[in-house]
């Protein structure tokens, strides 16, 4: 008798490793299965050599902690890449989002605080043109006068204009089921696109550096892949990286769009 009560311990102790293997791997993705082979996969983050099964969609680093997906095998016998999962971007404060059952929209205001000292720089600008051309045009002024100041007015409207773009205007990027659309109201603005959403591939982000004499000015861009691996760039100068990659997740949630790694994108650290 006490041998059977010793076998049935020992029977009872490999169940009990045996469930708590089955959850680990459930933790990680992974589905327990006789016929699984194991992968060994290098952890992005700390460099731990990690064990999972060949069905696995995503583990845990035992060493660090993080979490990462398993990019699909592309050839039998290729080894899989561990991805590191991106964080979610909240919404950005100057961002909102709007949806009416047959569309999706994403509207970003332009207003920000650098248009205020640009507002006072214009009207000094243009006071300025103001007074010379009544001046040149008031009494006998040579020629000269009035073609002279052509070039600075010309700098002085495309000034104030986008100022006061800046001031009342705001992107609209809406998504239906047929086509992504990009455009700039309530004022006129190059560079509205239309997309159909069939033929979207991948969205990423990337950073534009301005350097000049003084300062370095970074901007951000967002583009989107076509399935003929064509680019095409949706949204330029975007002061701030969190509006950008928010823009890029969001429109990927809605396209149903898996994020893949593209080379040269920008990613947040």
């Amino acid at each position: 008798m006490q041998v059977i009560e010793q076998q049935l311990l020992s029977y009872h102790k490999v169940y009990i490793f045996v469930e708590c293997a089955e959850g680990a791997l459930r933790e990680n993705g992974c589905r327990l299965n006789p016929m699984n082979s194991w992968i060994t996969l290098t952890c992005p983050s700390c460099g731990a050599k990690i064990s999972v099964t060949d069905d696995a969609a995503r583990y845990r680093c035992d060493y660090c902690g993080n979490e990462h997906l398993i990019a699909p095998q592309s050839k039998p016998g290729v080894a899989a890449q561990a991805q590191p999962i991106r964080p979610e971007q909240p919404v950005p404060a100057s961002v909102r989002i709007e949806q009416d059952g047959l569309s999706a929209r994403l509207i970003q205001r332009w207003f920000s605080w650098k248009y205020i000292p640009m507002a006072f720089f214009c009207v000094a600008w243009d006071a300025f043109l103001c007074f010379w051309y009544s001046m040149a045009l008031g009494g006998d002024a040579p020629w000269i006068m009035i073609v002279f100041p052509i070039a600075h007015l010309a700098v002085g409207v495309g000034l104030t204009y986008s100022t006061l773009c800046g001031f009342v205007n705001r992107t609209v990027l809406e998504v239906n089921r047929d086509e992504l659309a990009v455009w700039f109201e309530p004022l006129p603005w190059p560079g509205e696109k239309k997309i159909k959403t069939g033929e979207l591939k991948q969205l990423y982000c990337k950073e534009k550096v301005t350097r000049g004499e003084n300062s370095t000015t970074r901007t951000y861009q967002l583009y989107a892949v076509t399935r003929d691996n064509k680019e095409t760039r949706l949204l330029d100068r975007l002061d701030s990286p969190d509006v950008a990659l928010f823009f890029e997740q969001q429109l990927e949630y809605w396209l149903k769009i898996t994020d893949q790694p593209v080379v040269g994108e920008y990613r947040s650290e």
